[in-house]
Parts: structure tokens; sequence; C-alpha cells
């Protein structure tokens, strides 16, 4: 038995903010009440001034596995989730080869599964090989676990491919989220079109790279009536978009990284290419617009794209460097700096961090109720601790966070009603 005491207990799918305590008997919670005494033999957890909720689901990372362990694993990346408090992972297909076979998706399921640290689900892609031209087999890729079709880390550049791919995926109760880029915008940029990249000579990425690709998304879902998700949403414009289709009953979402909550193109400015990731970081006024969008319900989810790079690749130049940064650990500290900031409360923090992301994905979130199993994360608001490389459970260190202090801590997370987390 485990004895959860006096922590605030946020779950607004039960209409729960409370301080009550936890008993969790069997992995299952069986009481919720205030001043519970802990029965014989029963391990007690002090959640004094911490808050108690469902556990986290991320709908886009990457794992690296198969073909680039080297950089990140899915034991590796699973430590690195249960750390930031998530319990559901999506990895995307961009490996080596791609997950655009009914095995590979099963060998991610599995490899998860026999790790037993969170649920690793697929995400598989829209094209074989992810190259745009092809349409996978859809309905053997969802069968075998494949969550939703993506070829993430290139977009569907083709727009009848991408129409037919919505329609088909749409068909079979699944979704295709969209790497919103036009290559022939974005060509050879770096670094967000703006003041930074031109003082710096660094090769510009213009915003209506990713603005005009989700136009085009959005119009294909108001036409098709399909869905479709618009991965990593990063400026004013494309926000306004998403905001116009949603208005025109487009079965569009979106999300949101932390670091594109949290950080500007100013990275640039010691020229480290920890800070390039793809989009690009952008100005302050695309900051402030995705915060908003994501306090206002424009922007549904936080999704980490946590994307580990080994050292000498964050080395290279910045045209060689690969874009991404990691994530995991860091997502729950930057979005309760907004909390802090007063776009939203925690109520809404657990919404776009636990149950729209599991919801998205056709999972049913998890629930602080009696009867339900326990899979919670509790995490402390206002421990402050420093990003630094023995913190980190990722086998990547690429982060432009390194040596910066963050606020929030994690400090459990159960799984099926296990504790596979402790700080």
């Amino acid at each position: 038995m485990i004895l959860i005491k006096g922590g605030t207990i946020i779950d607004p799918q039960n209409n729960l903010r409370d301080q009550k305590d936890i008993l969790i008997d069997k992995g299952k919670i069986v009481k919720i009440e205030e001043n519970l005494q802990p029965p014989p033999e029963c391990q007690v957890i002090d959640a004094t001034d911490k808050v108690i909720c469902p556990a986290f689901t991320d709908i886009h990372v990457h794992f690296r596995d198969p073909g680039q362990t080297y950089k990140e694993d899915i034991y590796t990346g699973s430590l690195a989730a249960v750390a930031g408090g998530y319990t559901t992972v999506v990895c995307m297909p961009n490996t080596f080869p791609a997950i655009d076979e009914p095995s590979i998706v099963r060998y991610v399921i599995e490899k998860g599964e026999e790790i037993g640290l969170c649920r690793v689900l697929p995400a598989a892609a829209v094209t074989k090989g992810r190259e745009g031209k092809q349409l996978t087999e859809m309905s053997l890729l969802k069968d075998a676990g494949a969550v939703y079709f993506t070829d993430d880390g290139a977009p569907v550049w083709d727009a009848h491919v991408m129409r037919k791919a919505m329609e088909f995926a749409g068909s079979i109760g699944s979704f295709v989220a969209d790497h919103c880029e036009d290559l022939s915008l974005s060509k050879d940029g770096v670094a967000h079109e703006g003041e930074i990249a031109a003082a710096l000579g660094l090769p510009p990425l213009p915003p209506e790279a990713e603005d005009t690709m989700i136009a085009r998304d959005c119009v294909l879902s108001i036409h098709t009536g399909m869905p479709v998700h618009i991965c990593h949403l990063s400026t004013k414009v494309g926000v306004e978009i998403v905001t116009w289709a949603k208005a025109m009953g487009a079965k569009v979402t979106a999300e949101v990284t932390p670091h594109h909550l949290y950080l500007t193109d100013e990275e640039w400015l010691d020229f480290d290419c920890k800070a390039k990731v793809s989009p690009p970081l952008r100005e302050h006024e695309d900051l402030e617009a995705v915060r908003w969008a994501l306090a206002s319900g424009i922007i549904d989810i936080v999704a980490t794209d946590h994307a580990p790079h080994a050292h000498q690749e964050k080395m290279q130049e910045h045209h060689a460097c690969p874009p991404g940064m990691i994530g995991l650990q860091f997502a729950l500290p930057i979005v309760l700096e907004l909390v802090r900031k007063d776009y939203f409360d925690l109520t809404r923090l657990v919404e776009v961090m636990s149950i729209n992301p599991a919801r998205k994905i056709g999972l049913k979130p998890p629930s602080i109720k009696e009867g339900e199993i326990a899979e919670l994360t509790i995490f402390d608001p206002t421990e402050s601790w420093e990003v630094n490389e023995e913190v980190i459970y990722s086998k990547s260190k690429n982060t432009p966070l390194m040596g910066r202090k963050l606020i929030g801590k994690v400090k459990y997370t159960f799984y099926k009603g296990e504790i596979v987390y402790r700080d």
C-alpha cells in the first residue's frame, strides 16, 4: 500500500482541485479523502506543498530506434520521459528504416513494453520512406498499433498526396499530423528570418515557409471534413490561420513545443547550434502569440518534439548541424512559468499536458478517481534546479538550457500503479 498525504490534487476530468490524501492498494486508487491514516506496513509519501495530477502524455518524441540508437534509445528515452512526468509517449517515424511497415510498428511497441517504464507508441509514416510520394498501408499500420500518421522531419509536400492521406486516415478513425514547411521557401535556412539572422549572417528561414503549409492543410481539412494536426506551431500568423480554420469548422488541432514557449532566436547570439531547431526559434511576438494561443485553446497540446542528437553532430557548422533539442525533462517547468506569469492556471496545464494529448491519440486519459489504476505525477511547483548533464537521463545532452535554473520538479511518477520514477 502507498499513502500520498497532503498534496493538492488537480484533475479537471473529475472536478478535483482539492488538498486530499490518496490511498493506493495493489496499483489501484482505493480512497481519496482528507486526513487518511496510514494502514500497517504502508509506504507514506509526503506530498505537502506538492501537486498531484494525471500523468502526462507527449504525442511527439524522437527515440531514434531503429537506426540511430547512438543518439537515444527506447530505454534512455523512457527514463527521460518518466523523469519529466510522462507515462505515454509517441515516437516519430523518421527512423532508419522509417516506421512504414507493420513489423517496425510492433517492434517499437514491444520494445517499450519490455522496458516497462512507460507506454511507448509509434506514429507511422504517411508515405513510404517518408518521401512524400506513395501512401503507406495505413490500415495495416493502424492495426499493428500506430496511433497516427506523419512524415515528421519532412512535410507532406504534395497537396494531392496530403489530401488523399487525410481522407484515408480519417476514414479509419485516425489522423495525419504535418510538419508544416514549404521547402521551396525554407531552402537552406537555419535561423528565423529577422534581425538576429541578419546581424549574424545566418541563412534565413522565413516564417511564411511554415504559414503557407499551415494554411494549405487547414483548407484541405475544411473541404474534406477530415482532421489534421499541426505539429510544433511557432508563428504569430500560423496562430491566426488556425484560429480562422477552427472558426470555419475545420477539424484542426495544434501543438506547441516547450522551446517555442520559452526561447527566442536570441539563443543564436553566441552562434551555438544547440539553438537550431525546425521550425526555428522565433521572435518575441511569435512567442507571445503561441503562449496566448495555448491559454485560449487555439493550441490544444504541449508536445516536446524531444529530438536527441550526439554531441559531435551539434558541434558542426550551422549548415551541417541537424535541427532539434531534447525536452522531456524541461516541459513541466517551462509550462509552469506560464502559470506563474498568469497566462493560465494549473488546470489548463493538466489539460494541455495530460488530458488533451491522451484523447487526441484515442487513449482514455489517466484519472485520479477511486477504482482507477494509479497513473499520476507528483511535482513540486516551487523547487528550483539546475540543468546539467548529471540530471539529464537522455543519452544526448543537446539543449541550450544547460546551466540554467528552472523552477518546478517532478518528484514521483506512477505508471500502471507502480512508482517508475522518484526524484
